[in-house]
């Protein structure tokens, strides 16, 4: 107790001093949230662990939508399926248009006037990564705990922040993993000189099953089509790239579903089938290591230019023949002057008599030599094959009895037949 002529005691805290004290413990609780917050920024990649940690700090229902207001993560809140259906009848609702619109514009978290009791967003900031708008951290109508509206709004826009940060760091990782992606499958489609182990490692990395076999098939890009999700959709567990001018498919090849060139045709056409127009596309021969991808690859685009030069939408290498060779021959025009060097006496004779040589000797070819089975798909006697073939001998001077003057006119019926289909 205190005595006479002692000092007086200390009164109380006085109101002001109270309250001065209050609002320090809530600047106190701001700061210790954002430094929190910010914190999080390096320790995690995923958003949950920032909104629950918001949530318990504001008291507060909180969720990060995207910009088609879809939920990406929240906390404290009950359905967020039905959050996520409230907030896509809610885009219309002109109020909360606004108001996203203007933090759009202004990059600032923004109140919600008068949505106390509407069960509506009360506190929007808008989770910027980069120059964009990725999506919106929303703080929901609930109890507050110690945190005055400033300061909640404050606190909301610093977790949006963070949110973007994250979002941002996911974007980079992507973006880099894709680049490293596409190098891994440059590496395979065009790796001839490189040492096996390094391209075993290269199709470790891409998920390639060192126990299956897989073919190339490559796809000239038609304007407008999407080639790569259609091969994606039919061939999930194929590694599809979008080159210059072209969408090339490493697929792996089906144990019971014929060759690879069947497979790679029902491929075609399955893809052809949901986009409408016919695809155009070279298959290369099945390969049973990584190091063989690029001799796949180098395969399906010489198919795929066969097929272009003869008029085939879908072309696989194995069924080349002789146009393996002749696809070398960098000028079509080459080509066609030996054929009609060594066949062009053929065409005015056609003309003039409207026997069809050509094919008359094409079928001979085919069929090995045999008046009769060539017959039999011309449809017509024997003996009038074995005339047209001494008419060929006489008009061009090749003797087809003889090896070289044979080879001559089968590769040349091999070149115009290649250069005139349809």
């Amino acid at each position: 107790m205190a005595t006479a002529g002692s000092p007086p005691t200390p009164a109380g805290p006085t109101p002001a001093g109270t309250a001065s004290q209050d609002e320090a413990g809530r600047l106190r609780k701001l700061v210790a949230t954002c430094s929190h917050l910010s914190a999080l920024a390096g320790q995690t990649t995923d958003l949950v662990p920032i909104v629950e940690f918001l949530a318990d700090r504001i008291g507060a229902g909180v969720a990060v939508v995207d910009r088609g207001l879809e939920v990406l993560a929240c906390a404290r809140v009950a359905e967020p399926a039905a959050l996520a259906g409230q907030l896509r009848d809610s885009a219309g609702n002109p109020k909360l248009r606004t108001v996203l619109t203007a933090a759009d514009r202004h990059r600032r978290a923004l109140a919600v006037p008068g949505a106390k009791h509407g069960g509506e967003p009360v506190v929007v900031a808008p989770v910027s990564v980069g120059e964009d708008v990725a999506g919106y951290l929303l703080t929901l109508d609930s109890p507050d705990l110690g945190l005055t509206g400033d300061m909640r709004l404050l606190a909301t826009e610093h977790a949006a922040m963070v949110c973007g940060i994250v979002l941002g760091r996911d974007l980079v990782v992507t973006a880099a993993a894709g680049r490293a992606r596409q190098q891994l499958i440059e590496g395979l489609l065009l790796s001839r000189d490189r040492e096996d182990r390094e391209v075993e490692r290269w199709a470790r990395h891409l998920g390639l099953d060192r126990t299956r076999e897989y073919y190339v098939m490559t796809v000239a890009v038609p304007a407008g089509s999407p080639v790569e999700l259609l091969l994606a959709r039919h061939a999930p567990d194929a590694i599809v790239t979008t080159r210059a001018d072209e969408v090339v498919a490493i697929v792996p090849a089906r144990g019971n579903g014929g060759s690879p060139a069947e497979q790679g045709r029902a491929l075609a056409q399955a893809c052809a089938a949901s986009d409408g127009p016919a695809l155009r596309a070279g298959i290369g021969n099945p390969c049973t290591t990584a190091a063989e991808i690029s001799r796949s690859y180098a395969e399906a685009r010489r198919a795929l230019a066969a097929g272009q030069r003869m008029g085939d939408p879908v072309t696989a290498f194995t069924d080349l023949g002789i146009h393996r060779l002749l696809l070398r021959v960098p000028e079509v025009g080459d080509l066609r002057s030996f054929a009609s060097e060594v066949l062009g006496a053929l065409a005015g004779e056609e003309q003039s008599t409207g026997i069809d040589y050509l094919a008359t000797l094409a079928v001979y070819f085919r069929e090995n030599g045999s008046p009769r089975r060539a017959a039999q798909r011309l449809q017509v006697h024997p003996n009038t094959v074995s005339y047209r073939i001494r008419r060929i001998e006489e008009l061009t001077g090749l003797s087809l009895d003889v090896h070289r003057d044979r080879l001559m006119a089968e590769v040349a019926v091999e070149i115009l037949d290649g250069l005139e289909r349809p």
